[in-house]
């Protein structure tokens, strides 16, 4: 009767493969009851007469707006990780699919305060370098018809790499949000950073788990977790995301050489006790291809 609880085709988290093949690793991280209380929408929660009454600069919505962009290329994140080796593990597919669903809410929370402003988000955003834009684009397209094929070739070591990227984004972007809430100084807007940094802290600990248990069980899947955030790896900015918009935002949120180091340290340091990531500064390596952070 047990085996029958599980999901079709599936035995403890893994689809039915080889009999010698190892079970699924499981960390501590309740996936079920992530599942359950999974957030919502965030819209009854914002005042949007307060920002109608005390508005947010036309810098500071250029930021936001940023932000709306990188939650809504959750979608683009997953599809590299859905195509391979990873479909193998629902555990890990349960997660990604409340952690999309998530994230979906808060790019709408975000929309909300655009909105508020009178925001037509619609218009289309200042690419700078276009060209690099495209092509950028274009690999990203063409990357899941390879990584369906090679992934599986690799095995569950693979797996590791795409949770330390999703681990330094998570990290980067509850770095960015208390950056960001340090410079704007408005209450509304803090108290729904300050959520969505609490929802974050979840995915956080997810990734961190999932990278931190895998490198340590295989030298080989520490290795996967290190090439995947040092290779031209930005946590900052998803694929085909403007380079110039990039640039403004962490101009912005970081003003000063102080607090572009308070940033660095906040969204890296996480990953140096783990054995994959120990020794990786994926978004300091970010901002000094982008000509950033020396300044």
């Amino acid at each position: 009767m047990a085996e029958e609880s599980y999901l079709a085709l599936h035995r403890k988290g893994r689809l039915y493969g080889p009999t010698d093949q190892d079970l699924v690793l499981r960390t501590p991280f309740e996936v079920q009851q992530f599942t359950i209380d999974a957030q919502g929408s965030l819209r009854a929660e914002i005042d949007t007469n307060a920002f109608r009454n005390n508005p947010l600069s036309p810098q500071r919505l250029r930021v936001l707006r940023y932000l709306w962009e990188i939650e809504r290329s959750t979608m683009g994140q997953i599809r590299h990780v859905v195509v391979g080796y990873t479909n193998k593990e629902s555990r890990v597919a349960a997660f990604l699919t409340t952690w999309a669903y998530e994230r979906h809410w808060i790019a709408d929370a975000y929309q909300a305060v655009l909105e508020a402003h009178g925001v037509d988000l619609s218009d289309p955003v200042d690419q700078g370098h276009q060209f690099l834009e495209r092509v950028e684009k274009s690999l990203d397209n063409l990357a899941p018809m390879i990584d369906s094929v090679w992934t599986n070739l690799f095995g569950e070591d693979v797996v590791a790499g795409y949770m330390a990227r999703g681990w330094s984004r998570e990290a980067s972007m509850r770095a960015a949000l208390a950056a960001f809430d340090a410079v704007a100084s408005h209450p509304e807007l803090s108290a729904l950073l300050e959520r969505v940094a609490e929802i974050k802290t979840v995915h956080e600990r997810f990734f961190a788990a999932e990278t931190s248990e895998r490198g340590r069980h295989s030298p080989r899947a520490a290795a996967f977790a290190r090439r995947y955030v040092k290779n031209g790896f930005n946590p900052l900015r998803p694929a085909g995301t403007s380079r110039k918009s990039f640039r403004e935002f962490i101009r912005h949120v970081c003003p000063t050489v102080r607090e572009t180091r308070l940033l660095l340290h906040r969204a890296d340091d996480p990953l140096q006790y783990s054995p994959g990531t120990a020794g990786t500064e994926p978004l300091r390596r970010a901002l000094e291809r982008d000509h950033v952070v020396n300044r």
